[in-house]
């Protein structure tokens, strides 16, 4: 009998248990608990992930609320306003034409609303979508983009049929990034290139902040569950593309958003001062707990709101966490 399905049913019937995926593995050491999430790392290769996580439709859902569908409209809106998104389109487009054999078909996984496409099809890419977000597609097909409601495993692309594939901070989002790296791979032309873009787990920062609060408190900035079910480090990135057939021609880093880092790192810290979170136990590594509830706004003696010298001490703390976030990082 499998390890896998050893385990006790999750008691959430829209999370499943899963065994690694970059190694097949299921021998996992727990590292935190989020947002009632479990994040492990894998023994056998080191690949962080969420087990359990939600199941495929759960996950997909996620990406049909307001918040999201508002976050990228506004990444359309600043890439045809030639704000922040655009620079960032036009700086990695230029590249991945570093490396790509010749303009020709260029599948965006992930796409989103199209706010890489517009780019790249103004530099003479004839681009093809591909997104799970139906309100995403919907919105990508209204501005005259060929995008596809698929993952890249179903989506209806002949083998060999495309020059170059992104996946912009999309890996870490799917139920099987081994599955979809084999997918790209066949359809890559030969001399086609791949352009991939997801978190660093072994960055600076989420290294530090693991040791500093992970490991003493259980609470950790970096990973962000239910969306991100893994966290790649360079070693594990590559071992992947290599496993899906791909030769690795380029690597750098990228430089997260500032103000993203400072935000994560304050969040982390106001929740160690909440104790709103706990680190896993080797039961909890068994089990799906999920944590606690965060407690309850605090009533005064009276049953009332907390009044201006409470609500002022609670600003206080925030500025003073905020400030120390923005130091450390």
């Amino acid at each position: 009998m499998s390890a896998v399905s050893a385990l006790p049913t999750p008691s959430d019937p829209a999370r499943e248990l899963v065994a690694c995926d970059l190694c097949g593995e299921d021998d996992a050491e727990p590292l935190v608990t989020k947002n009632s999430f479990r994040v492990v790392r894998c023994r056998g290769c080191a690949l962080v992930y969420v087990n359990p996580r939600l199941r495929p439709g759960a996950l997909v859902s996620l990406y049909e609320t307001d918040t999201y569908q508002e976050h990228q409209a506004n990444r359309v809106a600043d890439a045809e306003a030639d704000t922040r998104w655009r620079r960032e389109a036009r700086a990695r487009l230029a590249r991945l034409e570093r490396f790509a054999p010749r303009r020709g078909t260029l599948l965006d996984v992930g796409c989103s609303t199209g706010w890489f496409m517009g780019v790249a099809r103004e530099a003479g890419w004839r681009v093809v979508g591909l997104d799970v977000s139906a309100g995403s597609v919907e919105s990508a097909r209204a501005r005259g983009f060929d995008v596809q409601l698929a993952t890249i495993e179903n989506a209806e692309l002949a083998p060999r049929s495309v020059e170059a594939i992104t996946l912009f901070d999309s890996i870490e989002h799917m139920p099987s990034p081994m599955a979809a790296l084999r997918t790209a791979h066949r359809l890559l032309a030969d001399d086609g290139v791949m352009m991939l873009t997801t978190p660093n787990v072994d960055g600076l920062m989420p290294r530090v902040t693991y040791q500093l609060l992970g490991r003493t408190f259980g609470v950790w900035e970096h990973p962000g569950p239910p969306g991100h079910i893994y966290q790649f480090a360079r070693k594990t990135l590559a071992a992947a593309l290599e496993r899906a057939g791909f030769t690795t021609v380029h690597e750098e880093t990228e430089a997260t958003d500032l103000a993203h880092t400072v935000g994560a790192l304050e969040d982390a810290l106001m929740d160690v001062l909440k104790r709103k979170a706990r680190r896993p136990t080797d039961e909890d590594a068994r089990l799906d707990v999920p944590l606690p509830p965060p407690p309850a706004p605090t009533p005064t003696s009276s049953g009332r709101p907390p009044g201006a010298a409470t609500r002022w001490l609670r600003r206080a703390v925030r500025t003073a966490v905020r400030t120390g976030a923005w130091a450390a990082t």
